[in-house]
């Protein structure tokens, strides 16, 4: 491996080292710190925000250093808030928190709002009855065909979400398993002219069950944001339903409201 760059073998890494590290500048004018600090930034690459990165004494060990070096590259990171110390506990990589929107404005748009690539990943899709819960969710008949599938959804490589997605079989014709690995809006507007006009949505705090939590990399039982959303179309149909399950470290819920101005006889008094 050349230029020290890491590799993440079964949990653990490997670094390929430069061959001198004296405290003086090298040729490219580095300090000591400063050519630990870049080694140590490939490495914080190879891990996810909020994934724990390995204790001083090892990092210490594997790059050949003094802990008190290491631990002031550490501190730059920390600064630029790329690191995060929690105490007792260890150094983490930081958690961005992203926004949230409390309106109509679905996953892809709501990635692609904060320079994220939205993607994909299809877990399960099938057509079955609706029983009670759905038939009064999308208001049709009890054991009427409805389209049930579920996704991981990304944004960039990172897992940011599980839906789950219920779409009524009378308002949508054959839809291939591929075509549902991208933007849900755009399939049922271009292939089915349905155009989502409004949509009902309710935000809570669930626990992650075991399933959630393997999908998302999450302890059992964090708590996660819970989106459930009702889109409607300009016929009023209820064309679906989603929920879907946030970690609540990584998000934020965004509130975008107008505010009712009142009129008032006194000036001063606004």
């Amino acid at each position: 491996m050349a230029g020290g760059k890491p590799t993440r073998v079964a949990g653990a890494f490997t670094t390929a080292f430069s061959p001198s590290r004296k405290g003086t500048l090298d040729e490219n004018g580095w300090t000591k710190t400063m050519e630990i600090r870049d080694e140590l930034s490939q490495l914080l690459n190879e891990f996810y925000p909020g994934q724990k990165i390995p204790s001083e004494r090892v990092l210490s060990e594997r790059f050949g250093i003094a802990r008190m070096t290491l631990r002031h590259a550490i501190e730059t990171f920390i600064l630029e808030g790329r690191l995060e110390r929690r105490p007792g506990s260890g150094t983490y990589i930081s958690n961005q928190c992203y926004s949230l929107a409390a309106r109509c404005q679905s996953f892809s748009s709501e990635m692609k709002s904060q320079g994220l690539e939205p993607g994909n990943k299809l877990l399960f899709s099938k057509v079955v009855s609706a029983d009670k819960v759905s038939s009064g969710k999308l208001r049709i008949p009890l054991n009427a065909k409805i389209l049930k599938f579920s996704r991981l959804r990304f944004g960039g490589d990172f897992p940011m979400a599980y839906q789950t997605t219920t779409i009524p079989t009378t308002y949508i014709g054959l839809i291939q398993d591929t075509e549902l690995e991208g933007s849900l809006e755009d399939l049922l507007k271009n292939k089915f002219g349905i155009s989502i006009t409004t949509s009902q949505t309710e935000i809570s705090v669930e626990l992650s069950d075991q399933r959630v939590s393997k999908l998302l990399n999450l302890v059992s039982s964090t708590p996660c944001l819970v989106k459930e959303t009702i889109d409607t179309d300009s016929r009023s149909r209820s064309i679906m339903w989603n929920k879907t399950w946030y970690n609540a470290e990584r998000f934020k819920i965004r509130f975008d409201a107008p505010c009712q101005i009142r009129e008032s006889k006194n000036p001063a008094a606004s």
